[in-house]
């Protein structure tokens, strides 16, 4: 017996016994086309990406994008496909409100809030990712890149909590050292799944991004992409 599950950026099937197959975005398989997809997904402003152009006109990749929102946060998924077929998913979230944070780095109070608000609005959404994911894939523990995105802030803490009283004194050193990245990959019978947080105050960069795409067509893409190569083309 199967139970299916969908959520905005991907589908996943999960058997009754150990094996488990995922497919593609929401009620759109791996393998449908643009117009299929479009619908499952009930896109908002669909239009094609200027991402399609930094791929090899030869390998016959399209990308679309559409406005979203994923676990209430806003976003912006991109739908890929090769030779017509959706393979991949990327969800980029939108946290220009930290990027546009009123603060002064160069009074410690200023920083510690901005830092406050950094910590707190990242680990919650994390866990509202995390939350989602074990809704649909159950309590799998990913695999991890340097920190776990959950211990995204571990590092950084002790660093404040031991400098505490010499960053009062220099809080732009402070500002500085708000810099982190996580990242965390589940890997299914179909499809792979990566979650990753990279973020730098200094540099006004949010980077939350999720992704999924199809292990068998990636297989193909990339056998089509080293014919490509060897042909020089």
């Amino acid at each position: 017996m199967r139970l299916i599950s969908s959520i905005l950026f991907l589908l996943v099937t999960v058997y009754a016994a150990q094996a488990q197959t995922t497919a593609g975005l929401d009620n759109a398989d791996w393998g449908a086309t643009a117009d299929e997809v479009r619908e499952a997904v009930k896109a908002q402003g669909w239009q094609t990406d200027p991402l399609t152009k930094e791929f090899p006109e030869s390998l016959k990749v399209t990308v679309f994008r559409a406005s979203s929102e994923v676990a209430g946060y806003r976003a912006i998924v991109r739908y890929y496909f090769w030779e017509g077929k959706f393979f991949q998913s990327t969800v980029v979230f939108n946290f220009d409100k930290l990027k546009n944070f009123d603060f002064n780095y160069n009074v410690f109070r200023s920083v510690n809030e901005y830092y406050t608000a950094i910590r707190s609005s990242t680990l919650v959404f994390v866990r509202d990712i995390y939350d989602l994911l074990q809704k649909k894939y159950g309590k799998k523990e990913p695999i991890f890149k340097g920190l776990d995105p959950r211990m995204a802030f571990v590092k950084l803490d002790s660093y404040v909590r031991q400098e505490r009283w010499n960053l009062r004194y220099h809080p732009y050193d402070y500002y500085t050292h708000i810099v982190t990245s996580s990242y965390a990959r589940w890997d299914f019978p179909k499809t792979r799944v990566i979650f990753s947080v990279n973020l730098s105050a200094p540099e006004k960069r949010f980077d939350y991004q999720l992704s999924s795409v199809s292990l068998d067509l990636e297989r193909q893409i990339n056998k089509k992409r080293d014919e490509l190569l060897m042909k020089g083309l």
